[in-house]
């Protein structure tokens, strides 16, 4: 008995989703969901029928516009990946033949391209700097030649789009000078990043 009410259940949920969709004699439309998409470009294709889909930055739900029959195979692929990240489908849900469990139930994620994140020191004479970009911090020891510069880079890589903020957290020991900051805050890139100038004087 209760098999038989979730088959009427289905049958009508069924219905409901392709009277949505303006499908008709059993068709159906293509659907599902994208997780953390934050980047721009990605473009979604089904080769089966060549249908194209741009996908927006932000946007957590698709639908392909032609209409698909139950059984009929469909595969939707990354044509372009989004600029800045990398997303991939979920569960192999791109793939298979089109019916009530698998055209509404595709799914992607996305995962945004991290950078690393540096710059260099000039006039450092004396150990003891340590610099901060939120909880991730790297010390950084003066030139083996003295007046030389001294590049640095963060343990941790930072994701592109994301902000950053460094910071000095100690400034050097034994010495009189005073280290300042400069292009130290902005945006990270769709790269790496070594722009960050500490001025030791």
């Amino acid at each position: 008995m209760k098999s038989l009410y979730q088959r009427a259940g289905l049958t009508l949920l069924c219905g409901a989703i392709l009277a949505g969709c303006g499908g008709g004699g059993g068709s159906m439309a293509l659907s599902g969901t994208i997780a953390t998409l934050y980047k721009p470009d990605l473009v979604l294709i089904n080769t089966k029928n060549g249908e194209t889909l741009p996908i927006a930055s932000g946007q957590a739900t698709f639908v392909f516009t032609k209409l698909v029959k139950p059984d009929e195979d469909f595969d939707i692929e990354i044509q372009n990946q989004p600029t800045g990240a990398k997303c991939k489908a979920l569960n192999n849900s791109n793939v298979g033949k089109a019916s009530v469990y698998t055209a509404y139930s595709i799914r992607f994620e996305c995962t945004t391209n991290p950078y690393s994140l540096g710059g260099t020191v000039t006039g450092l004479d004396t150990k003891g700097l340590v610099l901060t970009n939120g909880s991730d911090t790297v010390s950084i020891l003066p030139p083996a030649t003295p007046g030389a510069a001294v590049s640095f880079t963060f343990p941790a890589l930072v994701a592109d789009g994301s902000p950053f903020g460094v910071a000095i957290l100690t400034q050097p020991k034994d010495t009189t000078k005073v280290c300042s900051l400069s292009n130290n805050v902005g945006t990270m890139p769709s790269g790496n990043y070594n722009g960050v100038v500490v001025t030791c004087q």
